[in-house]
């Protein structure tokens, strides 16, 4: 009954239908617990079988759209999902989809799952290579892995002790206002470049670097993107400020963010100081 449980917030997390508080501690656990990594993983491409299949309830599949459109990296795997089940039905047509089964936990990941996806052996892969090409396989692969790569220089550019990188032509400098208001201020245009590794936004500090800070960048949706926890502002010329250092991957421009901060407290909870509108383009 546990898994069950477990399995349902999965799914609703990825649907979007958890509330922030709820999301936050999802993620953090993926982050910090590779088998339950796993278990999101291989939920997720449950969701996208039952989508491929026509199997969503109304329900789900109002909120799978909704959820699945709104970035072109979601939207790609709904594709490549498509692509495969194509080719699925093509090369299987006597398989009947299968309803998702639950799996004990694998040190093989996602393939080790037994759902439409997964009754190809290798062999079949490589036919899969041929009808649809290697890029469309390596598509899919980055897709499912990326996040976790670009998530990992994320909080690599993050940590304590971490270097600050100056602006030049691979480093974007924004400077944003202090932390001392309430609500969402001004948009903030962030033009990047191909050249553009990373994004940097630099916000002044009042309190002098006594605060922790925890972070949430999100889409204009609500969807989040990232969150950090434990940032910490430098000291900058004398002055204190948090420095949010953000690999330019992570963004899709053009779209609008959110990015909200909030002040820890000695007792674990937060306390939200402002939100920054954020519209990121890109010039060739």
């Amino acid at each position: 009954m546990k898994d069950i449980q477990h399995e349902r917030v999965i799914r609703r997390y990825l649907l979007g239908e958890l509330d922030e508080r709820e999301q936050e501690q999802l993620e953090q656990r993926v982050i910090t617990d590779p088998n339950y990594k796993e278990e999101v993983l291989i939920t997720e491409e449950e969701l996208l079988e039952e989508f491929v299949n026509g199997t969503l309830p109304p329900r789900d599949l109002e909120s799978f759209t909704r959820v699945y459109s709104s970035s072109p990296a979601l939207r790609r795997k709904v594709k490549i999902a498509q692509a495969l089940n194509r080719y699925a039905a093509k090369q299987s047509p006597v398989v009947q989809p299968m309803a998702p089964k639950r799996r004990p936990k694998s040190p093989s990941g996602l393939f080790s799952v037994k759902g439409r996806f997964h009754q190809f052996s290798i062999a079949a892969l490589i036919l899969i290579v041929a009808a649809v090409g290697i890029g469309a396989v390596l598509t899919y692969w980055l897709i499912t892995h990326k996040w976790r790569a670009d998530y990992d220089t994320l909080v690599a550019l993050n940590q304590s002790g971490s270097e600050v990188l100056q602006p030049n032509g691979s480093v974007i400098s924004v400077s944003l206002p202090p932390l001392l208001f309430r609500g969402p201020g001004e948009r903030k245009n962030i033009n990047i470049t191909k050249q553009t590794k990373t994004v940097q936004l630099r916000l002044p500090d009042s309190s002098g670097g006594t605060y922790s800070f925890h972070v949430i960048l999100k889409h204009s949706d609500g969807s989040v993107v990232f969150t950090l926890d434990d940032l910490r502002a430098r000291q900058i010329d004398q002055h204190s400020i948090l420095v949010l250092q953000i690999p330019a991957k992570m963004l899709t421009p053009p779209q609008d963010y959110q990015l909200e901060i909030s002040e820890k407290h000695p007792d674990g909870t937060y306390e939200n100081l402002g939100t920054y509108p954020l519209h990121v383009t890109e010039t060739p």
